[in-house]
């Protein structure tokens, strides 16, 4: 007894568990299967029949990935709380809230079947604002976000992939509940309509979701330079990621390419401009040439392969939003640099 008492001193002393190249790996793993389980499950809402009851496969997928993080997390806990570690130092640093998120979702799971059977099976957006499906994101949110967290608070200077991969899938939670109004999934900018009334509602649409998804795009990869330096062809997975599983949803995989080449200009762009905290004008020049190349990009080959509804004026006109949105976004992950202030007197 006497052992086993100083064994755990032992362990109270260490502090949180390092994480392991193998832990933080199952642990994306995990987190894409969930994410791939929620697109799927988005993706039958589209296509099929509808679907009148909460147990599809679609859910099975989804909550089956879900479960398999809480098991592996839970697990993983217990075992080295039984070790001696406490209760809050289990886990290694950062994942902690993704434990909780699991377990938040599995609670969100539950209401969200009582709502269906209450109120039934939600339609179009609908769907995605729920209280119940919000309160899932919220779970979601705080799971696939721990491997960037434990980067985070790790003493390296380069984003490893795990960390790049966890920032994507953070991404791509977002823009599921964005789905509505995303270009990759609707690109309204080359879709005829036959009233006037439809094609001014349609460009508003178009407009503001080539907005949104910039200062969410945008927004994720200054949110890691404000912290790393990033390996060549992060933003090119980050992007690649996102864009597939947004793409697949009304099956436009034509599109998935482009995002893809756009997340290799933006790479590019990092290469020659070095942007980063220390760095402030190659920052906010990278910040605007980012956005413009990828909307440029999309809205060039929209033009080319489907034709443009939009005029002249209205798409140049939202590749430079794009970059106006990005410029803006610099300026909060590096502020301005304060005046020394006058303390006499």
């Amino acid at each position: 007894m006497r052992v086993r008492e100083l064994t755990r001193e032992l362990f109270r002393d260490q502090g949180p568990i390092p994480p392991t190249r193998r832990f933080e790996w199952t642990v994306v793993a995990l987190c894409t299967w969930l994410m791939a389980g929620a697109y799927l499950d988005a993706w039958a809402h589209r296509h099929l029949a509808r679907l009148e009851t909460f147990f599809t496969p679609w859910h099975a997928i989804l909550y089956s990935g879900i479960f398999a993080i809480l098991i592996f997390l839970g697990t993983r806990a217990l075992r080295n709380q039984a070790h001696g570690h406490r209760l809050d130092q289990a886990l290694p640093a950062g994942y902690n809230l993704s434990l909780i998120g699991a377990a938040l979702f599995g609670v969100a799971g539950v209401i969200d079947m009582i709502w269906h059977l209450r109120f039934g099976i939600e339609v179009n957006l609908a769907a995605l604002i729920s209280p119940p499906h919000l309160l899932l994101m919220l779970a979601g949110t705080l799971i696939v976000a721990g491997p960037l967290r434990a980067a985070w608070r790790r003493p390296v200077s380069k984003a490893p992939w795990t960390a790049v991969i966890s920032a994507s899938l953070l991404l791509s939670m977002l823009t599921f509940f964005n789905q509505f109004d995303e270009p990759l999934v609707n690109p309204y900018a080359a879709t005829a309509s036959a009233t006037p009334a439809t094609i001014a509602d349609l460009q508003q649409l178009g407009i503001l979701g080539i907005m949104v998804q910039t200062a969410l795009l945008t927004g994720i990869i200054l949110y890691l330079l404000s912290r790393f330096a990033l390996p060549f062809g992060s933003i090119t997975l980050l992007v690649g990621l996102n864009g597939a599983l947004l793409g697949s949803l009304e099956q436009n995989f034509d599109l998935i390419p482009v995002a893809i080449i756009g997340g290799l200009l933006a790479d590019l762009v990092m290469v020659w401009l070095r942007p980063g905290p220390q760095r402030v004008v190659a920052l906010r020049v990278g910040a605007f040439l980012g956005p413009v190349g990828v909307s440029a990009l999309y809205l060039l080959f929209l033009a080319l392969t489907r034709g443009i509804d939009w005029p002249i004026t209205l798409w140049l006109g939202a590749i430079a939003v794009s970059g106006a949105i990005g410029v803006l976004l610099s300026y909060l992950t590096v502020h301005p640099p304060l005046p020394a202030l006058d303390v006499a007197g």
